[in-house]
Formats: C-alpha cells, structure tokens, sequence
C-alpha cells in the first residue's frame, strides 16, 4: 500500500468507514482503504471484497466520530455502473405530445401560396439580420458562461427573511451531544429524527421555533449524535456547519440532509 505525505485520508488506513451520500448500486457501504494516488483513492468492500476506485474530486470532508464508522463526505451523489465510479444523473423522461386528431369534417388545409423568388436586397437584409442574431445569441452565451456566478441583483429583492433571534448556536462543536445542546440553548420546541431506525446513520433535528432554526445532530445510533450543523427554520438554509477534527467544516452532509 503507498501513502503520501500528509494524506488527507492518512486518518482512513486501518479503519473502516462509510460514504455519505451512499454510492448507488451497491448494497453493502462500508470500506477500507486500500491505496491512494494523487488523483485517486482505492477502497474495498467489507462484505463483498469488490474494490473501486473512486477519484478525489468527488471526496469531501472526513467525520471526526469513529461511532459505528468514519465518515467520508462526498461532494456529489455517484453511482457504480459498469466497474466505475462516477456522477449520479437523474433519468429525464420525455412524455410525447399526443396529435390531435383532424375531424372528418374539418377541411383539408389549404396550402400555402407560391412565395415569389425574392430580391437581391431582401436577400440581403435577411444574411445581415441572421448575423446579427448570431451575435447577439454568442454574447448572451458568453455573458451566462462568464458571470455565471455573479447573481441577479433582482433576485436579491425577493430573498426569503432568514434572520434568527440569536446566533448562540455559533458556540457549539462537534463535540457537543444532545445534552450539550440543551444546556446551552435550553429545551427545543420540538424534535425529529429524520432517518430510519434501521438506517447506518442516524440524524436527529431539534427545533427552536421562537429563534427560527434547527439545530441537526448526526451519530451511528440514536442517543449518540454530534452536532454537524444549524439550519434556518422554515427555508433550511443552512447557517451553520459543524468544524471537523480533520480539517474542513460538514457542509458536505449539512447538504445532503434527509429531507424534513
């Protein structure tokens, strides 16, 4: 097995752990890590012994909890298909338009008149006014590509309101469990658990509806969750995510949150 200097995933060699999201098409999500390159990382099924490489570049943040197992990020849903590892894309299905039937007592359309050959200047109109929306499509091409990231300042009028009461969930870790939590916000509103009691990972949201947020723990069993992060009640717009051990904050979970 080769390691490099300083790995991210230097903390993953002798231990199990488990992806988040789980990669479609495989039933069994616990691994080892069995070798990594720079672009790269090899793991293997516990259960199975099938092995995959999955690139870096899909791999977020890594858990600090090793309860039941470490948690390895991912940026993005993926899916095994065909002995590779690569994005999830939602099947798009495509619901043909149905003909409308002609009545039988509906004419035939009458067919359109003969259109006279044209001028040499209508011709020529009509190159110029296709150059010109050619032009005009290139650069509203051009302009989405390259200001993309920049947002519409109009958008920004109809924002939701996502102001809380306070911000003290600013001061908990990913340390703090469910008693912390409590202590230093008091009793929520109400509480949810937002995965299966069967499911590997268990999250459980507590709800502060007077502050207008939601306070997500994440752990292997129920009694046993950390906090990851604060999500705005009721957009869930995420305001806050957990700092991990290892680097890094869990953005990455905070976004794939069960729905609730």
């Amino acid at each position: 097995m080769s390691t490099e200097p300083d790995s991210p995933f230097e903390a993953l060699h002798g231990k199990r752990f488990a992806f988040y999201p789980a990669i479609r098409n495989l039933d069994h999500n616990e691994w080892t890590l069995e070798q990594e390159s720079w672009s790269e990382i090899l793991a293997k099924n516990t259960a199975t012994g099938d092995e995959i490489w999955v690139p870096r570049n899909h791999l977020g943040e890594i858990s600090s909890t090793e309860k039941p197992v470490v948690i390895v990020g991912l940026k993005r849903e993926l899916q095994y298909r065909n002995g590779q590892v690569g994005p999830y894309r939602k099947p798009v299905v495509e619901i043909p338009s149905k003909p409308r039937a002609r009545s039988s007592f509906e004419p035939e359309p009458t067919p359109p008149p003969a259109m006279r050959a044209s001028s040499t200047d209508s011709s020529t109109f009509m190159l110029i006014g296709r150059a010109i929306l050619v032009g005009l499509i290139g650069l509203f091409l051009f302009t989405f590509i390259a200001f993309e990231g920049v947002r519409n300042p109009i958008t920004r009028l109809f924002q939701p309101d996502t102001s809380t009461a306070d911000q003290n969930y600013l001061g908990l870790t990913n340390q703090d469990g469910y008693l912390e939590v409590v202590e230093k916000l008091g009793r929520p509103g109400r509480e949810e658990w937002l995965s299966e009691e069967q499911s590997e990972l268990q999250f459980q949201a507590l709800f502060y509806p007077e502050r207008r947020y939601a306070v997500v723990l994440m752990g292997g069993q129920r009694g046993e969750g950390r906090y990851i992060g604060t999500v705005h009640e009721p957009h869930r717009k995420i305001l806050d995510s957990a700092r991990l051990s290892g680097g890094g904050d869990a953005s990455a979970m905070m976004r794939n949150l069960p729905k609730f």
